[in-house]
């Protein structure tokens, strides 16, 4: 883990800019805030300036210089690289320039011309020395402030962990897949049945990994009450409750004809209640209009919002278990969403009865 320092200019001020090292990085940390409100490493460039001089003066060498901000990280490196280990051999100034001119483009999409951000984080490999050779030659300030705010990732970009993503992740940390970098919960539980509870910010980190491809961490969000984390993760259909918090055993909501159709038949409860399972039709409905842009009844091809309206149409889609002989799945049999189909009500109501054998 790297440990932080403040940079002290030569007169022994204190410079607004931070750095941490690891190993043979310096990992020089971004530019946050308002002006005058709270503002972070508020003296970027000044920072920055000072870093590349002491390092040129004791004769390290500046291998690469990447973008290393939590929003790029999908992006491989070789795309974020802003400096090469002859570049940065030319004079402080035309380094600093280069870098500018370059970090503002990483990221930038291919119709945007301009814009982008000049002062964001960036690590740098350099050679010449260990750790504590690097501390020595940067002459910082070992300091306690919290900077893991820097590497948390907007909330535009969490929203892009949807419910299938989500859905995944728990199954993945039921089967015993680890979700890296995340501890068991002290505070909540996400409650999958009434055997079963999870940590929410680990479901939550490794739904994060597969949706933005790159290793989400603890320190990239925030969980608790209001958080995105949780907001998420309970619009995906999952309970979020206290740590040792008691549960009711959970009743299967039916109509009267289930009543009537299941009494007696284990087997056909058992179907239900994996259908209605927290957080499947929901990740079976979202994995469902991103593969085919809207949702539509697989059996009788019905379009509900073509149908009823764009507001109240998706509701007549529902999830059924494609497996029939769920009397023979093991306990903690995992459902996966390819196990499920979407079907419209009716659809639905029909191939009930088709299992009920009457």
């Amino acid at each position: 883990m790297a440990q932080f320092f403040q940079i002290i200019a030569d007169n022994g001020s204190p410079i607004d800019a931070h750095f941490g090292i690891e190993s043979d990085e310096v990992v020089f940390h971004s530019r946050g805030g308002t002006k005058g409100k709270g503002a972070i490493n508020s003296e970027y460039a000044l920072g920055l300036s000072v870093l590349l001089t002491r390092l040129k003066r004791a004769s390290f060498l500046v291998e690469r210089v990447w973008v290393d901000s939590s929003r790029v990280q999908g992006i491989p490196i070789s795309q974020r690289t802003i400096l090469t280990s002859g570049e940065s051999k030319a004079p402080v100034d035309q380094v600093m320039k280069v870098l500018s001119t370059r970090m503002k483009a990483v990221g930038r999409s291919s119709s945007e011309s301009s814009g982008g951000n000049s002062t964001r984080r960036i690590r740098m490999t350099v050679s010449g020395g260990d750790a504590q050779a690097l501390n020595l030659a940067l002459g910082g300030t070992p300091v306690d402030k919290n900077l893991r705010s820097l590497e948390r990732l907007p909330a535009e970009v969490l929203r892009g962990v949807t419910a299938e993503y989500i859905w995944r992740a728990v199954q993945d940390l039921i089967s015993g897949i680890d979700s890296p970098g995340f501890a068991e919960s002290t505070d909540y539980d996400l409650i999958v049945d009434e055997h079963l509870r999870l940590p929410p910010k680990a479901v939550f980190g490794l739904a994060a990994t597969r949706a933005l491809g790159f290793q989400i961490l603890p320190r990239h969000f925030t969980a608790g009450v209001n958080s995105v984390c949780f907001q998420l993760l309970e619009d995906a259909g999952f309970r979020i409750v206290p740590k040792g918090a008691l549960m009711a055993d959970p009743v299967l909501p039916s109509l009267y004809e289930d009543q009537v159709w299941t009494e007696g038949q284990s087997r056909l409860v058992a179907h239900l209640r994996k259908e209605r399972a927290p957080g499947l039709s929901i990740a079976k409905k979202a994995e469902f209009k991103k593969n085919h842009g809207r949702l539509y009844c697989e059996r009788c091809k019905m379009d509900p919002v073509e149908t009823y309206g764009a507001e109240n149409g998706e509701a007549c889609i529902e999830v059924h278990h494609r497996t029939v002989q769920i009397a023979q799945m093991a306990p903690r049999h995992l459902t996966s969403l390819e196990d499920l189909q979407c079907l419209c009500a009716s659809c639905h109501r029909v191939v009930h009865r088709e299992l009920s054998g009457g």
